[in-house]
């Protein structure tokens, strides 16, 4: 099978450099064209990200001394599909234009919130794909635009999922600790504002976050009904909160479900738990997506990588008297793996074995 040629737009920020690191050495996805702003226009890559490096690996050489293409000097007819990892405002004209022609796979939120466009996490909603000719007619477009979730959003309903599936939710009230990663450039710079009021301290409040997890976490975990999606319409309560933390969101969860289960019940439906994604065997997908850690004092963010990549982790699995059939846990998510670069291929994985690439 030949490589599909990719096109990453919004090459030279965190996010870009992030979907670098996942498509770089791909078995299916080649890049062909690392594209940004006109002031990193011909520059190689390791001199447009030379002030702000934030890959956890590096990519090889080949990839770091590749020309940077600025985005109005690109042919999208050129490729066969395109990474955005824009700025939302300029996402929604850029992806939209690339749209017109090829896939665009998007970290962004531009597109996120439009009824015609699936917001898409293939071990959680693959059926959503169904969306996509429905988009591609009402706006006259040969490709289309498939976002992923925001990276709260993820670990929350990626647990969501088979607990709805087997016994139904009911409400859900949920309190993260998201790291300074998860903030994009400004949570990653040193010299940023942001960054040092947020060392050594809690920022009780991100704002528009909370309304991000409402709105995504129902239209995620909603049914396809008729090529049309209905909404899960879930009560959830969220606070969000910023954390000197560099990588990996914790979240605590408590929520009720539509029938009673004990935590062992719980966690032997996490730990069974799988979707097609991993039946397809995808490259980026986990092979077991939720992980019950046995420390009683676990799941942590430092200890998050000495487990499989794209896995979410569960831990302090408790019954909730507060609820009617209340659980509560707590979970780790990579917010920039599964909630970056790694859930955009892991998307455009699934979209290929589909057949709409």
């Amino acid at each position: 099978m030949s490589k599909k040629q990719a096109i990453i737009i919004g090459a030279t920020g965190a996010a870009g450099q992030n979907i670098v690191e996942f498509t770089a050495d791909h078995p299916w996805f080649e890049i062909g064209c690392l594209s940004a702003s006109e002031r990193s226009h011909g520059k190689s890559y390791r001199d447009a990200t030379a002030k702000a490096v934030f890959f956890r690996e590096v990519p090889k050489e080949e990839v770091m001394e590749m020309k940077v293409i600025g985005a109005d000097h690109v042919d999208p007819r050129d490729y066969d599909v395109a990474f955005s990892a824009l700025p939302t405002e300029i996402a929604k004209v850029q992806e939209a234009k690339f749209a017109k022609h090829i896939p665009v796979i998007s970290t962004a939120s531009a597109y996120r919130y439009e009824a015609d466009t699936p917001v898409l996490l293939p071990d959680v909603n693959p059926t959503h794909i169904g969306m996509i000719e429905g988009q591609r007619a009402n706006r006259g477009w040969n490709g289309y635009v498939v976002p992923g979730p925001n990276c709260t959003t993820i670990g929350l309903v990626s647990t969501l999922k088979p607990l709805l599936d087997k016994y139904g939710v009911d409400v859900v009230s949920m309190v993260s600790m998201q790291s300074l990663s998860g903030a994009g450039e400004k949570g990653l710079r040193a010299d940023s504002e942001y960054r040092i009021n947020a060392l050594k301290n809690v920022i009780p409040l991100i704002g528009g976050e909370e309304e991000k997890v409402f709105m995504e976490t129902n239209k995620i975990l909603g049914d396809m009904v008729d090529g049309k999606l209905i909404d899960a319409s879930i009560n959830i309560h969220s606070t969000c909160t910023r954390v000197d933390v560099k990588i990996v969101h914790t979240e605590a969860i408590h929520l009720g479900l539509g029938k009673a289960a004990s935590a062992e019940e719980v966690k032997a439906t996490f730990e069974g738990y799988r979707s097609e994604a991993q039946e397809q065997k995808l490259p980026s997908v986990a092979e077991q997506p939720i992980i019950v850690v046995d420390e009683e004092d676990g799941p942590q963010p430092k200890k998050h990588g000495d487990y499989p990549k794209m896995v979410t982790l569960v831990g302090r699995l408790r019954e909730n008297p507060l609820f009617n059939n209340g659980i509560s846990y707590v979970i780790t998510s990579d917010n920039l793996e599964k909630g970056a670069g790694g859930g955009a291929v892991l998307s455009a994985e699934y979209l290929q074995v589909k057949g709409f690439l």
